[in-house]
């Protein structure tokens, strides 16, 4: 009795869209309404950035290069760790592969990769990324490491939408306002380290009033009107 064995090709590990792409890597987004990218996390006193939405803001799903890059691993990595197994696919083998359709790497590994569990960000799972340059375009690889009952996912290639590559590294910033008081408006930075009080035009305002990053995750209700409290993702 024979066993048929089916051959996979590039497109079984492609997508159809950004959202489904992304989605791949936030298969649990901690959004609850739909216009809405960041949330309070009370249990954990912190802040959650719904990652599908922060990034669906910032780059578009390359299918064609990361077609390539799928291609490449089933025709050139047959060896340990990959095995030609596209979902088994690394940062190692993404960085070889980006290095060898460009020599335009740029910046250093702080400024040029990605990897928000080397800092505070509010990203709900670790994202690590490598950008690297094509034909004069800025793009992205993300993929997530193994984290907790979270499957590693492999590196997938999009193209930077977005004006600054930079902006993909906002995801430790965060605005908390007031929906009553419109002069009642937080400006969060580096995962909750620095809160300052803004106006509507982004300007600090000093009155001498120190605003705690746990007290506003922990009662986020408005300290003028006590009106809840809503929070979103940097804006650019």
């Amino acid at each position: 009795m024979s066993t048929q064995t089916l051959e996979m090709v590039a497109s079984d590990f492609l997508h159809d869209s950004t959202e489904e792409a992304l989605s791949e890597l936030f298969m649990a987004p901690p959004a609850t309404e739909p216009h809405v990218d960041a949330r309070f996390d009370k249990g954990n006193d912190t802040i959650v950035i719904d990652g599908v939405k922060f990034y669906a803001k910032r780059v578009d799903y390359h299918r064609e290069l990361d077609e390539r890059f799928v291609q490449w691993i089933m025709d050139s990595r047959q060896n340990f760790p990959v095995y030609g197994d596209p979902s088994s696919a690394d940062g190692e083998s993404l960085e070889v592969w980006a290095k060898s359709i460009t020599d335009e790497y740029f910046g250093s590994p702080y400024v040029s990769g990605i990897d928000t569990d080397g800092y505070e960000s509010f990203m709900p799972n670790g994202v690590k990324g490598q950008f690297f340059r094509y034909e004069d375009e800025t793009y992205v690889a993300l993929w997530q490491q193994c984290t907790g009952y979270r499957a590693r996912t492999r590196p997938m290639v999009f193209h930077v939408s977005c004006h600054d590559a930079g902006y993909l590294l906002d995801d430790d910033k965060a605005t908390v306002f007031c929906t009553s008081c419109d002069d009642v408006v937080f400006d969060i930075e580096s995962g909750g380290q620095r809160v300052k009080r803004i106006d509507q035009s982004g300007e600090e305002i000093d009155d001498g009033t120190e605003v705690s990053f746990d007290d506003l995750v922990a009662n986020p209700v408005c300290p003028k009107c006590g009106t809840d409290l809503r929070v979103e993702a940097a804006q650019f």
